[in-house]
C-alpha cells in the first residue's frame, strides 16, 4: 500500500514539477521582456531634452515606466512563490523517500538475518537436503534463490532512493539560491520605483502649475482627434460611393483573402516601429494631470527614438496619404475589412494606391523638439466604421 502511495507522490511531483518549469518558465521570460521594456523607457527619457524635463510627453514616458516597474515587481514576487512552492513540494518528497528509505533498510537487515543464517554453501545445501520429499527441496532450493535477488533488489532500491534523496536536496540548494537573488533584485526594483514616483510626483506637481497652458494644448489635442476621425470617416464614406456607383458591395476573392489573414493575425501583427514604449492606450483615460478631466484615443501612442522608421503592420493597399495639421502626414492603408492608420510623420515613402507588404517600410515619425508631441507615432486600427483597439492586435512585445 506504501509503494502506491509513493508511486502517486512520484507521479504527482513529475506532473507539477513539469507545469512548475513551464511557469517558471514562462514568468522569467516575461520578466526579461518587462526589463527590456524598462529600459527602452529610460533611453527615450534620456533623449528628452533639457528645456522638456517637465513635459506632458515626459510624463508619459515616465507614467508607463511605472507601470513596467510594478509588473516587473509582481513578477518577481510570483517567480518567488514558485519557488517556495518547490521548495515546499521538495521537502514532503524528501520526507516520503525517508520513510521509504527506512522501510528498504529493515527489509534489507531481516534479509542479511535469512543470510547469515545459510551463510555458506555447506549450510544452504543442508537445508536443501533435509526436506521431507523432492518438492519440498525445490521449495527450499527457489526459496534461497529467491532472498537472495530479492537482497539485490533491496540494495539497488536503497541506492536509488538515496540518489533521489540528494537530487531533491541539491535542487532545493540551487531554488534557495535563485529566492535570494530575486529578494535582491526585488527590493532593488522597490527601491527604484521609490524613486521614480518621486520623480513622477515632482513633474506632477511642475505641470498642474501649468493649468492653464494644458487646458489650451488639451483642446488644440482634441481637435487633432477629430480631424484625423473626419478624414478617415470621409474615406471610408466615399469608398462606400464608390462601390454603391460601381454597383459592388463585396470585397474581391483577393481582398476577402487579405481580410480574413488580417483578422486570423490578432495578436500577433508586427510592431510598427522597432523601438518604442506604448505611452497613450486606447480608449477613454482620465488625464495624468488635471483633475476631472478625461481624454479619448482613438488608437494608441508609441513614444520611439527620434526619426524612427514606420513598417506597414500588413500586406495591404494604400488608399490614403493626406495631411492633418497636428497630425502631419497621415498614411491609411486597407487590409480588405479593415483599415490601418499611422499618424504624425514627417516623411512618407509611398503614394495612394501602393501596393505594400508586411513591415515593408512606409514613412518615418515625425521628431521636432519644439513640438508637444516629439516624436511619437499613433496607430490606429478600424474595421470599416469601428475604432478597434492596436494593442490587441499587435504581438507581445
Amino acid at each position: 500500500m506504501f509503494r502506491v502511495y509513493l508511486l502517486f507522490i512520484f507521479a504527482f511531483g513529475l506532473i507539477n514539477t513539469a507545469l512548475f518549469s513551464q511557469s517558471k518558465e514562462e514568468l522569467e521570460k516575461q520578466r526579461l521582456e518587462t526589463q527590456q521594456i524598462i529600459e527602452s523607457t529610460t533611453r527615450l527619457l534620456l533623449q528628452t531634452s533639457e528645456t522638456r524635463q517637465n513635459s506632458m510627453e515626459r510624463l508619459s514616458i515616465v507614467n508607463r515606466r511605472l507601470q513596467l516597474r510594478e509588473s516587473l515587481i509582481a513578477t518577481i514576487e510570483s517567480e518567488i512563490r514558485y519557488i517556495d512552492n518547490s521548495i515546499s513540494s521538495g521537502r514532503e518528497k524528501i520526507s516520503v523517500l525517508d520513510q521509504e528509505l527506512k522501510e528498504a533498510r529493515d527489509s534489507y537487515a531481516q534479509l542479511i538475518k535469512i543470510s547469515y543464517k545459510h551463510r555458506n554453501s555447506h549450510q544452504r545445501m543442508m537445508f536443501i537436503l533435509s526436506a521431507g520429499d523432492f518438492n519440498q527441496a525445490y521449495r527450499r532450493l527457489k526459496y534461497l534463490q529467491q532472498y537472495g535477488e530479492s537482497r539485490q533488489k533491496q540494495i539497488s532500491r536503497i541506492d536509488f532512493l538515496t540518489k533521489q534523496i540528494v537530487d531533491e536536496i541539491e535542487k532545493m540548494e540551487v531554488e534557495r539560491g535563485e529566492k535570494v537573488i530575486l529578494l535582491s533584485e526585488k527590493q532593488n526594483e522597490t527601491d527604484v520605483l521609490a524613486q521614480e514616483r518621486s520623480q513622477q510626483n515632482s513633474i506632477v506637481q511642475d505641470l498642474r502649475n501649468k493649468e492653464a497652458q494644458l487646458k489650451d494644448e488639451l483642446t488644440r489635442q482634441e481637435k487633432v482627434a477629430r480631424a484625423l476621425q473626419n478624414a478617415i470617416e470621409e474615406l471610408l464614406r466615399e469608398e462606400t460611393r464608390i462601390s454603391a456607383e460601381k454597383r459592388v458591395f463585396e470585397l474581391t476573392p483577393e481582398e476577402q483573402i487579405i481580410s480574413d489573414q488580417f483578422q486570423n493575425n490578432r495578436g500577433g501583427l508586427p510592431w510598427p516601429i522597432e523601438t518604442g514604449v506604448v505611452t497613450g492606450f486606447f480608449g477613454e483615460h482620465p488625464h495624468p494631470v488635471l483633475r476631472g478631466i478625461k481624454i479619448q484615443n482613438n488608437g494608441i501612442y508609441i513614444s520611439t527614438i527620434e526619426n524612427a522608421e514606420v513598417m506597414a503592420l500588413f500586406d495591404g493597399i494604400v488608399r490614403q496619404v493626406i495631411r492633418v495639421p497636428g497630425s502631419n502626414n497621415v498614411v491609411l492603408i486597407r487590409h480588405g475589412n479593415y483599415l490601418t492608420v499611422y499618424a504624425n510623420l514627417s516623411h512618407v515613402y509611398v503614394r495612394s494606391g501602393d501596393i505594400v507588404k508586411t513591415k515593408q517600410l512606409i514613412g518615418r515619425v515625425f521628431s521636432d523638439s519644439d513640438d508637444v508631441d516629439n516624436s511619437v507615432l499613433e496607430l490606429q486600427i478600424w474595421e470599416e466604421n469601428t475604432k478597434l483597439d492596436p494593442i490587441i492586435w499587435l504581438s507581445r512585445r
